[in-house]
């Protein structure tokens, strides 16, 4: 037993001196399965009650205790690699580490182990990483005495092991060692707080932008200061996963894989932006492939629980794909006597938890930034009503029940074929949305559809270059007609999020396959949001200040604007006279954010259409199509022409003469110069990009 609470204890004084050595220059410091496991069982322990230290401990001396009764493993291995992936284990890795100590504790202990290779070279290096390993973590403990962060005393340690060896004194052996460990632990957790300050002051140097600088030292210092305990410990149990040595940097990284989702967006959205620093930038472009995924313990779980509901034949162990809110496997499924091929996709558990928290956390950081003088003096969109649109978004994708509505609303308004004309090339285009499954029983967390194929379209316009050289521009133009059809002049129904990664093109000689996918942001919008969104576009077309403010106006929440209708619309008079010299004074969604910061409370069914809108605009510009969007709307309106006049001119929002000198200026009117300078890396429709 001596030497099981010496290594339980010796493991936990391997971490304590983390920061005080460089990063090695080889494979780097990793903690041992069992190093970790003891280490995280310390982690939890921290901050709770005495009670509650003392039962995780008995714990964590139980799992041990079992581990130790069982004979010793002998591992043969064939390569250092080997080696260093069986020596570190397999984590659970959930969105809590304590589900993960309880998924750890379900399964059998594993028992200790020893490392052997045929190769000479192999077990030399063996030999040489454990001893070197094992020099390191007794040089961090000891050096990490004279350091700003308390460590636990090594000589308290071995006291509290030996007085765990007997009945009497392991109550007080427990108590001296929780004693010293929950210090530690709370000062490495306030280190991490640091970390946020650290890097955004250090990350954000090179920016020119001080509004931009202002803005993102304020949310990384704030954010990270105020998560919960077991965020925070979420993201320490990450770091123990990793190489001890890691910078400041890469201890960034591994706190902004675990922060909650609507901060990820956010970051998404800085790593579109210039002028931050080379390795902030990557860290956040790499959020987009290094999302936290659930791990199979979790998925098989799910599954069980979902036999009643389907009939599945194969469920593949890793992800077909991994989103900041759900997850998706390839399967087959018994459907109707048939074997069919499907997709599965789930929203991830526990994120709920992570959404509210997140929601807490930027609404608290946005009061900071909207009371900060110089950040209102810089034109930006105030943060509170942004951070509310940007969770009210994520909020809704919580819903699966939600989101197998629009899809099968949006069987049945896309699935239909349009024909298409490029230069040299014709065809038709089949839009399909996938069939859904529907469960035996009423409730699953399971949302079953049909596998569709197909590639990017960027990938599979190069590999058919030669037969149809505007395949890009054919499809995206389409897609744009068909979505505005129905979202402006058809039943309001719109999908918000029509990127690359949301559709699979299939080209064929007899047609071409458009295969539409995620429909998780969405919805749809009123017959009165339809006409005031194209009372705003005739109004911008038309550069009429009376018609833009009416049009905003009616759109918004009035009972949550921040000044009278009077008011509004005389600064819209003002900016109006200074005329429209670029593409963005004419844009819609220059014009939302600019109502947005002056006082207008938009809806949150206006801030999604407008993130649609805005993605589309960008499909049009890379597919390197002629056409902008006002373009295809308007052609589009021409098809229904008792609908506009109906809607416009027959509710008085619009003279005739007006609506024919819109149409016309739209159609035949030279376009704007490109805008002058990027947009701002906050707006209403790029938070959701």
């Amino acid at each position: 037993m001596s030497g099981l609470l010496k290594l339980f204890i010796f493991s936990l004084v391997g971490f304590f001196g983390v920061v005080a050595l460089a990063m090695p220059k080889d494979v780097g410091l990793y903690l041992s399965y069992e190093q970790r496991l003891a280490t995280t069982y310390a982690l939890m322990a921290s901050g709770l009650e005495p009670v509650q230290q003392e039962n995780l401990l008995d714990r964590g001396i139980k799992y041990f205790k079992t581990a130790a009764e069982m004979p010793v493993e002998t591992i043969e291995v064939k390569s250092f690699k080997e080696f260093l992936t069986a020596f570190r284990g397999e984590w659970p890795n959930t969105q809590s580490t304590s589900l993960d100590l309880e998924i750890l504790e379900k399964s059998s202990p594993r028992a200790f182990r020893i490392f052997k290779s045929a190769s000479a070279r192999v077990q030399k290096q063996i030999d040489e990483y454990i001893e070197w390993q094992e020099q390191k973590l007794k040089t961090m403990g000891s050096e990490a005495k004279g350091s700003k962060i308390p460590m636990l005393n090594p000589e308290i340690l071995a006291q509290a092991a030996l007085l765990m060896q007997s009945e009497a004194g392991q109550k007080h052996g427990k108590k001296l060692f929780l004693q010293h460990s929950d210090q530690f632990f709370q000062e490495q957790l306030k280190e991490f707080d640091r970390i946020g300050e650290k890097v955004a002051t250090s990350g954000l140097a090179q920016t020119d932008d001080r509004i931009t600088k202002l803005m993102m030292e304020t949310i990384l210092s704030e954010y990270f200061a105020r998560l919960s305990l077991a965020s925070k410990k979420l993201i320490v149990s990450s770091f123990l996963g990793g190489d001890l040595q890691m910078g400041d940097m890469q201890k960034f990284e591994v706190m902004v894989q675990n922060s909650g989702p609507q901060l990820q967006k956010l970051l998404q959205v800085v790593a579109r932006q210039g002028g931050l620093d080379p390795a902030m930038l990557q860290i956040f472009k790499r959020l987009e492939d290094a999302v936290r995924s659930v791990p199979y313990h979790q998925v098989e779980q799910i599954l069980k629980n979902e036999n009643m509901n389907y009939d599945f034949t194969y469920f593949e162990r890793k992800p077909l794909g991994v989103g900041t809110m759900a997850q998706v496997h390839r399967a087959k499924i018994q459907a109707n006597g048939q074997r069919r091929d499907v997709v599965v996709r789930f929203i991830k558990p526990e994120i709920e938890t992570r959404v509210h928290e997140d929601a807490r956390i930027l609404a608290e950081v946005a009061a900071i930034l909207d009371t900060n003088i110089e950040y209102l003096k810089s034109g930006m969109p105030k943060m509170g009503p942004l951070v509310s649109d940007i969770t009210a978004t994520v909020t809704a994708e919580l819903s699966q029940d939600d989101t197998v509505a629009r899809q099968s609303l949006a069987a049945k308004r896309y699935n239909q074929e349009v024909f298409m004309k490029t230069a040299g090339y014709k065809n038709s285009i089949q839009f399909h949305v996938p069939e859904i499954y529907s469960p035996k029983l009423s409730k699953s967390k399971f949302m079953v559809q049909e596998m569709v194929f197909g590639r990017k379209l960027d990938k599979e316009a190069k590999d058919w270059q030669q037969v149809a050289p505007k395949l890009r521009a054919g499809i995206v133009e389409a897609l744009v007609q068909v979505w505005g059809q129905e979202a402006l002049f058809g039943s309001g129904f719109y999908h918000s999020d029509l990127h690359q990664g949301n559709f699979l093109v299939r080209f064929g000689d007899d047609k071409i396959r458009v295969n539409l996918l995620d429909f998780g942001m969405g919805g749809q919008i009123s017959p009165e949001m339809q006409q005031n969104i194209l009372l705003l576009e005739s109004a911008l077309s038309l550069h009429d200040s009376d018609l833009i403010g009416r049009a905003l106006w009616e759109i918004s929440n009035k009972a949550g604007n921040s000044l009278s209708e009077s008011q509004f619309k005389m600064l819209v008079r003002a900016k109006v006279r200074k005329g429209f010299k670029t593409a963005d004074d004419v844009s819609t969604e220059e014009w939302t954010k600019w109502a947005m910061n002056h006082g207008l409370r938009l809806p949150y069914d206006f801030i999604n259409i407008n993130r649609g809108i805005t993605i589309l605009k960008k499909l049009l510009q890379d597919s390197g199509s002629t056409e902008d969007l006002r373009s295809i709307m308007s052609k589009v309106a021409l098809k229904h022409p008792l609908h506009v006049i109906n809607t416009l001119v027959g509710k008085n929002l619009l003279s005739p003469v007006g609506l024919v000198k819109a149409g016309v200026s739209t159609l035949i009117s030279s376009p704007l110069p490109p805008a002058t300078k990027p947009a701002a890396i906050i707006s209403c429709q790029s938070v959701f990009n």
